[in-house]
Order: structure tokens, then sequence, then C-alpha cells
């Protein structure tokens, strides 16, 4: 709306300021035009049509999305329109959007962001949002903290499944035992699914109880998660409590995979 507001403003400034070289060509005259009662309110519509709406979104939250559906952004670019409020920039935000129940999609924000949180919005940087439940592709920053770390675990939990890990074991990675487990070996089995690494991992695992037990079992894990994983490691651990031999390895999450998971 704000664009084409936006538009008629310059069309109605470009058109009535051509008046007056159309009056000099007809009648030898341009101030039968400027002189005329319509033309300086004109002129004044015009320019209001195309500053006012852009100040009012910015300073009233005119269009801007308030309510909705809560959401994950990951940055894919920022960049300044020229325009400050209140001696802030104004941004451009490129985003990919994340949500429940939806495939990841680009989309873009502008929006006014505080000089000292410049450095929490950068390409990469994850934001909180809420999206528009008429139109998806609208989003606004989610200043209210209606995404909680429920809707986050879910999120993560459905990339998650979408990059094969099976659901059996997101459950047992929420309703499990957790452990102390030592790498007693390690067997690489070659490429797996999505760019991880397939491995079989023998693991001493000791309960909360001071019980040990032993396990053999295969995994696949990201090549940036390798280094947690070599052979005299002491690393966190999952297990179901129905069947021990059934594990998840809680290895330290990183950035990039995270980026990988949200990012287009």
């Amino acid at each position: 709306m704000v664009g084409f507001l936006r538009l008629i403003g310059v069309l109605t400034v470009f058109g009535v300021g051509f008046y007056p070289f159309l009056a000099e060509q007809l009648w030898n005259d341009p101030f039968t035009i400027v002189q005329a009662w319509w033309y300086t309110p004109a002129i004044f519509a015009g320019f209001g049509l195309i500053f006012i709406p852009s100040i009012l979104v910015n300073i009233f939250g005119v269009g801007r999305v308030r309510s909705g559906l809560p959401a994950v952004g990951v940055i894919k670019s920022i960049q300044q329109t020229g325009t400050y409020i209140n001696e802030q920039p104004e941004v451009r935000l490129g985003l990919t959007v994340s949500y429940k129940g939806r495939e990841k999609y680009d989309t873009e924000l502008r929006t006014v962001i505080p000089l000292t949180s410049m450095a929490q919005f950068q390409p990469g940087s994850f934001v909180p949002l809420v999206v528009s439940v008429k139109d998806e592709r609208k989003v606004g920053l989610d200043l209210k903290g209606r995404l909680s770390q429920e809707d986050m675990q879910q999120l993560l939990d459905e990339k998650m499944i979408q990059q094969g890990v099976a659901p059996e074991m997101m459950e047992i990675a929420r309703t499990g035992e957790k452990a102390m487990a030592k790498i007693l070996d390690v067997t690489p089995l070659g490429s797996g699914s999505h760019r991880k690494i397939k491995l079989q991992l023998k693991l001493s695992i000791t309960k909360s109880n001071g019980e040990t037990f032993t396990v053999t079992t295969q995994k696949e894990i990201l090549p940036s998660s390798l280094p947690q994983v070599q052979q005299g490691h002491i690393i966190n651990v999952i297990y179901s409590k129905q069947d021990p031999t059934k594990l998840v390895l809680a290895l330290n999450v990183q950035e990039g995979h995270l980026s990988d998971l949200f990012s287009s």
C-alpha cells in the first residue's frame, strides 16, 4: 500500500508540474495554471503521498504486522534505506522465514533498528518474527516475545525430522535418560544423507546410578561435529528407558548447523 501511494504521489507531482508547460504551448501563458486555486494544493498533496505514508509506517506502526504466527527468521541481507526516524536508521532485511507446518521461504522486511542494536542484525543472525495470517509474505519483528522456547523447540524438531532424523529418536531426546558415554571405538562407514558422515560407535555408557553398559550403534553426524566424536572422548547421550541400546548423541550444536537448518 505504501508503494502504491508513493507512486500516486510521484504521478501527481509530475502531472501537475507538467501543466504550466502545456499552458505555455496552448495559451502562451503558463501562469494561467500556476495561479489556479488547485495548483498549489495539488503539489503539496503529491509530495504528501510520497513522504507521509513511510513516516506513518515507522512512527505509528501503520501497516506493521503486530499479531500472527510466531516464526524464526534468518537474516540473508541487510541494507540501509537512507531514511532515519528519530535519528535511527531504517533498514531492509532479506529474511528466510520458518514456522511450524510450513517450508522455509524468503521475504523482506523494512524496519527501524536502533544504532545500538545493529550488531545483532547481521547476515546469518536469527530474529524472532510474527507472520501475518492473511499474507505470509508480511512479517514483523516479534517485540512481545510470542516465540516461546517451546515454539523454537518444535520448529527445531520439525527441521531435524526433515533432515532425516527419525521421529523415534526425537522422542528419545525429549523423554529419555541422560548419561555420560566414553567412546571406545569409532569406525567410519562413508557418507550419509544430507552431507553427513556415517559412523559406527562403540560406547561405554554410565547411568546416573553408576551402572555401566556397552552399546554399538551407527550414527550420522555433520562434519563440523566430527572433532567431538573421537576415540577416548567423553560425550553426553540420551538413551531410551525401555531399550537402553537406542540412544541419541547430545553433541554441542554448531551455529553453522542451525543456519543450515533454517536458511534457504
